[in-house]
C-alpha cells in the first residue's frame, strides 16, 4: 500500500510539472504555436520543414505577411483555411526582398477584435485583444532580432479620429507601407546567457502605432502631433506584415493563448506621443 501511495504521488507530481505554464505565459489555453527559424542559406522552396515553422534570413530583413482568417476573401483564396483559425500558409520568408511576385511567408490570424484610438484618449474603444502573443528567444546567446508591424494606410483621416487635418505621417516607410513606431526590440529578443522566458508582445504584433502631425486651425500648418494605435485587419489598413530584421537569432518561439491583453497598457512609454 505504501509503495502504491508513493507511486501515485510521483505520477501526480509529474502531471503538475508537465502542465505547468512556462515562465512568462498565462495560465490559459494555448491556441497555436510555431517557431521562427533563422537560416544562413535560403532556398527557393522551404516547405519541407515539419510542423509550425517559418524560415527567415539569419541576418537581414524578412517579411511575414499577415492575412485574416475571418475575411471571406482570404477564405476563398485559401480553401483549406478554417474560419477564425491560426495557420501558416507559406513557410518561406527568406525570399522577402528578392525579385519574387509573392515575397515572404504568410501567416493567417483571426481578427484581434480591437478598435483604433488616439493614444492617451482611449474613450470607449475596445483595447482588450481576443488573444495574446508571447515570444521566447532560444539558441546561441547574444543574438537578437527586431519585429515591426507594417501596413499600407488607406484612410488619411484615420476613421475620423484625428483632431484636425492630417499634415504628415511621421512613421518610417518601407515601399508603400508604414511601419509602427513601436516594435519588438533587442531588449526582448536578445537570447540571454541564462534562462530565457516568454514575453507578451501582443500590442507590438497586433497593432500599428502611427505618429502624425495634424493641422487643427485650418491654415495647413502642423500644430499638434498625435499617435493613433490601429489594429491589424482594420479597414484603415491593408497588406499587413511583420518586418523581421534578424541579427543572428536562430530560433524564436511564438506561442498564442486565448487570454486577453490590454494593448493600451504600454502607451505611456511611447516617445513622441
Amino acid at each position: 500500500m505504501k509503495k502504491l501511495v508513493i507511486t501515485s504521488m510521483i505520477v501526480m507530481m509529474a502531471a503538475v510539472t508537465t502542465f505547468a505554464a512556462p515562465e512568462g505565459t498565462p495560465d490559459a489555453n494555448r491556441l497555436f504555436k510555431f517557431n521562427i527559424i533563422g537560416v544562413s542559406n535560403p532556398k527557393n522552396d522551404m516547405d519541407q520543414g515539419a510542423g509550425g515553422v517559418i524560415f527567415v534570413n539569419l541576418n537581414g530583413k524578412s517579411q511575414i505577411n499577415l492575412v485574416c482568417s475571418d475575411d471571406p476573401d482570404v477564405l476563398e483564396q485559401y480553401p483549406d483555411l478554417e474560419e477564425g483559425s491560426f495557420d501558416i500558409l507559406d513557410k518561406d520568408a527568406t525570399d522577402s526582398f528578392r525579385d519574387d511576385p509573392s515575397p515572404g511567408a504568410i501567416l493567417a490570424l483571426p481578427d484581434p477584435n480591437l478598435d483604433p484610438y488616439i493614444v492617451g484618449e482611449v474613450g470607449d474603444a475596445d483595447v482588450w485583444s481576443a488573444y495574446s502573443i508571447y515570444i521566447r528567444p532560444l539558441g546561441q546567446p547574444c543574438n537578437w532580432t527586431t519585429i515591426t508591424t507594417c501596413a499600407d494606410l488607406l484612410d488619411s483621416t484615420f476613421a475620423g479620429l484625428l483632431p484636425g487635418d492630417l499634415v504628415r505621417v511621421m512613421n518610417r516607410l518601407e515601399g508603400t507601407a508604414y511601419c509602427s513606431i513601436e516594435q519588438v526590440g533587442k531588449a526582448i529578443t536578445e537570447r540571454p546567457k541564462g534562462k530565457s522566458i516568454f514575453t507578451n508582445v501582443t500590442a507590438q504584433l497586433l497593432t500599428i502605432v502611427f505618429q502624425v502631425e495634424v493641422d487643427t486651425t485650418g491654415d495647413g500648418i502642423a500644430d499638434e502631433t498625435v499617435c493613433v494605435r490601429v489594429p491589424i485587419f482594420d479597414d484603415i489598413l491593408e497588406n499587413e506584415y511583420w518586418e523581421y530584421d534578424n541579427h543572428g537569432l536562430k530560433l524564436l518561439q511564438v506561442w498564442i493563448y486565448d487570454n486577453e491583453t490590454n494593448v493600451s497598457a504600454g502607451d505611456g512609454a511611447l516617445g513622441g506621443c
